[in-house]
Order: structure tokens, then sequence, then C-alpha cells
């Protein structure tokens, strides 16, 4: 109950913080509405996908990149504990060790959420016009919830070992550019041969493959390798993060 305790009042204080960087979060969550409405009516026209509408095939690349580039600010707000003293004075309280971490990533999952739901908004306005059933919107559902902690723990790990704020934000040019280097946006075919193989295989594209699947019913969905690879993310991620922040509290 401790943990759950300090937990909450951590996830509080950070949900406080992003509430006073209104800036900050307005441009996560508005930034990839915008960015989907300049592709679709900009760009929409000359883009080939085949029989699908550009929209309903931006749109997953699309939340892809809204939770990634909303996971990426939690870098910059561990780091930024780190350079001004705030983890040493937490470490004098005592506090749950697990407490710290847990709290920044249930925040950065809420802020994506919200995101992800704006962005989702947009794309029905626009016209994106999903077909899934009720367990596949369940099963996308649960893989956009299994990407958003891999990303943020990924985040988080990134934060802990930058050496300043500047540094962790570098996450961000990480996290904008990686959605483009995949299949989100154009299909990969049209890619040359280098980048195409590195599209088709990075960590996003599976993922982005079976939220479209599962949302426009095209089969087949690539599910085992994308769950593989948030669990992979995650678990590394989180194991590194924690080791960081354990030799943080010994040195005090």
């Amino acid at each position: 109950m401790k943990t759950l305790s300090e937990t909450n009042t951590l996830f509080k204080r950070n949900l406080l913080l992003s509430i006073r960087n209104m800036e900050a979060l307005f441009s996560g969550i508005l930034t990839p509405a915008i960015l989907m409405i300049l592709f679709v009516y900009v760009f929409g026209g000359a883009m080939d996908v085949g029989n699908t509408d550009y929209v309903d095939f931006v749109v997953p690349g699309v939340l892809v990149q809204c939770i990634a580039q909303s996971a990426s600010a939690v870098g910059v707000m561990v780091n930024q504990d780190l350079q001004t003293g705030m983890v040493t004075r937490l470490i004098t309280l005592n506090i749950a060790k697990s407490a710290y971490l847990n709290g920044h990533v249930l925040a950065a999952a809420l802020r994506s959420f919200l995101s992800t739901l704006v962005v989702l908004l947009v794309a029905l306005v626009i016209g994106f016009r999903p077909q899934a059933s009720v367990i596949e919107w369940c099963i996308a559902l649960l893989l956009i919830f299994c990407f958003t902690i891999a990303f943020t723990w990924l985040s988080v790990l990134f934060g802990m070992i930058a050496k300043s704020p500047e540094t962790a934000a570098m996450f961000t040019v990480l996290t904008t550019l990686l959605p483009y280097l995949s299949s989100g946006f154009v299909p990969t075919d049209s890619m040359p041969n280098a980048l195409a193989l590195f599209a088709e295989y990075q960590p996003m594209s599976p993922i982005i493959h079976s939220i479209r699947a599962l949302m426009l019913q095209q089969p087949p969905a690539p599910l085992l390798q994308a769950f593989l690879w948030c669990a992979v993310i995650t678990l590394a991620s989180w194991f590194m993060a924690t080791a960081a922040y354990q030799r943080r509290v010994r040195r005090g």
C-alpha cells in the first residue's frame, strides 16, 4: 500500500507539471493531428497505396508517431529531475524505489492516451472509417497500450542516462524520424532496397501493420512480431532504467 500511495503521489505531481507546461502539452497533442491533416490533404493525392483511401492508410502511422512523440517528453522530465536535485531529495524521503519511475510512466501513458484520442477524433472527422469488430478493436487498443508502455520506458531510460535535458531531447528526434522510415506513411515497396529492408524490420513497422490490419480488416496482421517487439523493448528498458536509478540511489 505504501508503494501504491507514493506512486500515486508522484503520478499526480507529474500531471501537475504537465498542466503547468501547457505549451508542451498542447504541442504534443495537436502536432500529430496537424501533421495527419497535412499528409491527407497535401500529399494524399500523390500517394499510391492501392485500393485503400490514404486517410485510412496513414492513421495507424500517425497514431504510432503520436504515441512515440508524446512518450519522448518523459525522458526530458526525468533528466531535469536529476539535474535539479529532485531525485536526490526524493531519495532522502525514503520513498519506495519503484514509485518515482512508475509515477513518471503512468503520467506519460495518460498524456499519450489523450494524444491518441485527439488524433482518432480528428481522423474520423476527415474521413477515417475503421471496419474493425469489437474484438479487433480490443486487440488494437491492447497493442497501442503495450507500445505506449514500451516507448515510455525507453524514454525513461534515455532520461536516466543522458548527461543533460538537451541530450535527452535527442530521443524526440529519433521517435520523430522512425515512423517516417517505416510503413506508416508510404508502402515500403516504393523505397530503395536498403531503406525498404530497414523500414520493414524496424520495430514500428509490424506495429503499424498490425493496427492497420485490425482496423481495416486487412489480414494478415503480424501480431506476434508486434507484441514481441513491445515486450522486448519494455523489459530491456525497464531493467536498464531501474538499474540506472538504483546506481543513483546508492550514490545518494
